[in-house]
């Protein structure tokens, strides 16, 4: 009873504020499809450089040691003692003498500041709870290393994967100081189109734009999930020789 009671509460907190976010009316605004273009592109390829950055160094960290492992973690944990906000400053007065302020690219590497820690994070439990005597048979079954992704560590880090797309999503999503001060409002994300709106008392469009900062997660894991598990059932497949009779 009290486990409900408390499930109840939770649910009503998460819920009373979104039923506000629910448009009388719907519009479509013209600006947002570029918007989102933008918004997805930067989400697309930001997440592929965490799980690129992330994969190699949670696995260098999880099973190696030595001075220059321990420096590297502490390097790579600063943005999370430290103002990500702090750190911008520094990067936007860099970016504008190389040129990547205002630029796709100049907000895509500073994204990296407040993601890449938590995937650094994610993979190097991931890795740590595969064990390395695990890591060792995989070496032993599958000596190539892109064949070893594919069919044995990628899906058994499934779980990993799908956390680390959601939380840069997410993140990459509500980051509104870092993509005004970087990008100068040239490079447009959603959260950028949200908040001028309410602060202009156009409650429909805002609404409307903050109804696609709620989905974007949602669609984006899903098509995730779609594609993972079609990934893993292929492998399943070829592991069991599916393929093989097929053809025959």
């Amino acid at each position: 009873m009290k486990r409900r009671a408390i499930t109840a509460v939770i649910g009503l907190l998460v819920l009373v504020p979104l039923l506000g976010l629910i448009p009388s009316t719907w519009t479509w605004n013209p600006r947002l499809l570029e918007t989102l273009t933008t918004t997805v592109s930067m989400i697309a390829v930001l997440t592929l450089l965490n799980h690129l950055i992330g994969y190699v160094t949670g696995k260098a960290i999880a099973f190696r040691a030595g001075r220059l492992i321990r420096y590297m973690e502490l390097l790579i944990s600063l943005p999370l003692f430290l103002p990500v906000l702090l750190l911008s400053f520094g990067l936007y007065l860099t970016w504008i003498r190389l040129g990547l302020a205002d630029q796709f690219i100049g907000v895509l590497l500073v994204l990296l500041l407040p993601t890449l820690p938590y995937t650094i994070r994610m993979y190097t439990n991931a890795f740590q709870a595969l064990g390395e005597q695990m890591m060792e048979q995989m070496v032993l079954i599958e000596p190539s290393r892109l064949k070893r992704f594919l069919f044995l560590t990628g899906p058994m880090m499934r779980s990993a994967i799908q956390s680390v797309t959601l939380l840069v999503t997410v993140i990459a999503l509500s980051q509104y100081a870092l993509v005004t001060l970087i990008g100068g409002g040239v490079v447009q994300m959603i959260a950028l189109e949200a908040f001028p709106l309410y602060s202009g008392n156009s409650l429909v469009a805002a609404k409307e734009a903050t109804i696609w900062l709620l989905v974007l997660p949602f669609l984006i894991y899903f098509v995730q999930l779609i594609l993972l598990e079609g990934w893993v059932q292929v492998v399943r497949r070829l592991l069991d020789g599916r393929y093989d009779s097929a053809r025959q």
